[in-house]
């Protein structure tokens, strides 16, 4: 894909707004919430109170809440803490497929998860090593700009990969981008003035052919919207933190009495702050006397509040709330019924992930010689879920349906053939066992079958 200086300044431009969304996303994600960075967006009553003397506004509480990494990994976890397994027909080419995807396959499916819930979309890039073994890792999707056709296939024809990295000889840092498509990349680096220039990448020079057969970056999307979590609910969170850190600042700034003496008086107006910041106490003219002054914070209407917002943050996040008071000793129908919006949610990412999956499995196969007609996908949900009961369905299911389906909805039984082999091993063994003794038909003691 050859583009120009001017191609790329404007696909940047157009992709500043996404990189702002995903930031934000990041930083709920980490727990760094409005009310902690935006002191423009969300100012404290506090401030104001500063502002014009009130000595009794002084606290600044800012508390957030990581409602929204609950929320992703909630459903990053149900969705795909066991990612799915691939069948092509053949069992040698199946275990190939496993052995190419390795060890962190679960952990690279993770991220993928979690980098689709905060910017809409997670990245996979592939590519072969120096040993021609087929490799693949995710990339930061504020790195990538794709490219699609404009069909209504929208098929992805090329990506924009952009980032930044340190120049080894000057030891300044420098924005790199890599124009990719179906055959090659070609690679370019912006100058002093603001222009973007083909360089030569080292041992490799301004353009490579990758030979993938594609374009090699597979886009995850979230949903069919292709937008993140957080909007869904953000909103919800802010209130949340503010109503959370006013209650903090109340707390702290009534919690000593005001003594009011009657009788005696200050001097002026700074006196009487003076006082009051440092000692509580309040002097005014009058009849002589002591009263105290103490603010009731209404914690009523707030708790109810808080309940209604917690409710709302699961209810439009489509989530499970852990309170164990939800939970008990359930069936797995309220179980269901518990898991019901969390399901919503994880279908619409499954839905989107099987397409990318199965393009990583045929970018695999066309790597390995492979030629399937059918990629079959297996999906399990990490679910909590009542095993005694399933247990007994899975035993009154004996006779009804094959064994095989048994085993493979057994709580306790995770590979379903490993779990088949060892049954008729057991079984195999324990014929042979009773082969080894004859037992008379009347009485007497068993006599050795054998010589």
């Amino acid at each position: 894909m050859v583009i120009s200086s001017k191609i790329i300044q404007r696909h940047l431009s157009g992709h500043m707004n996404f990189i702002r969304q995903a930031e934000t996303a990041r930083r709920y994600f980490a727990n760094q919430n409005d009310i902690k960075t935006d002191n423009h967006v969300i100012q404290r009553a506090a401030e104001v109170e500063s502002e014009l003397g009130n000595p009794l506004r002084t606290a600044d509480n800012r508390i957030s809440h990581d409602w929204h990494s609950l929320l992703v990994t909630q459903k990053v976890a149900y969705a795909l803490s066991f990612p799915p397994a691939f069948d092509i027909g053949q069992k040698s080419h199946n275990a190939r497929i496993s052995e190419i995807l390795g060890d962190h396959y679960t952990s690279t499916t993770t991220q993928l998860g979690i980098d689709a819930s905060n910017t809409g979309v997670g990245w996979l890039h592939y590519w072969t090593d120096e040993t021609g073994a087929f490799c693949y890792h995710t990339v930061d999707p504020v790195q990538i700009i794709p490219v699609f056709s404009g069909t209504l296939d929208s098929k992805l024809i090329g990506v924009l990969r952009c980032y930044i990295m340190d120049d080894p000889k000057t030891g300044q840092q420098k924005q790199i981008c890599e124009a990719w498509d179906d055959v090659s990349v070609r690679y370019y680096e912006q100058n002093t003035y603001g222009n973007y220039a083909h360089f030569s990448y080292p041992e490799i020079g301004q353009e490579m052919a990758h030979g993938m057969g594609a374009v090699p970056f597979i886009p995850f999307w979230n949903n069919t919207q292709h937008t993140g979590d957080l909007p869904l609910y953000k909103d919800l969170i802010d209130a949340y933190d503010k109503v959370i850190s006013g209650f903090a600042n109340d707390m702290e700034d009534v919690q000593e009495i005001i003594f009011v003496l009657k009788n005696y008086g200050g001097e002026d107006k700074t006196e009487f702050l003076d006082d009051l910041k440092r000692s509580k106490i309040i002097k005014v003219e009058g009849d002589g006397g002591v009263d105290t002054i103490r603010a009731e914070i209404p914690h009523e209407a707030r708790s109810a509040f808080l309940d209604r917002t917690r409710k709302q943050i699961f209810v439009s996040g489509m989530g499970v709330d852990p309170d164990p008071g939800n939970f008990g000793d359930s069936s797995g129908v309220a179980l269901k019924y518990l898991y019901s919006l969390l399901e919503l949610k994880a279908g619409m990412l499954e839905t989107e992930f099987r397409s990318g999956f199965a393009e990583l499995i045929r970018a695999i196969c066309r790597h390995e010689g492979f030629s399937p007609q059918r990629i079959i996908q297996t999906w399990t949900r990490n679910a909590v879920q009542n095993d005694q009961e399933t247990a007994q369905i899975a035993q009154q299911s004996t006779g009804l349906i094959s064994d095989q389906t048994i085993l493979k909805n057994h709580p306790w039984v995770d590979d379903a053939e490993a779990e088949a082999k060892q049954l008729e091993k057991e079984k195999q063994q324990a014929a042979q066992d009773a082969s080894q003794f004859q037992f008379p038909q009347q009485g007497g003691e068993p006599v050795s079958g054998s010589e």
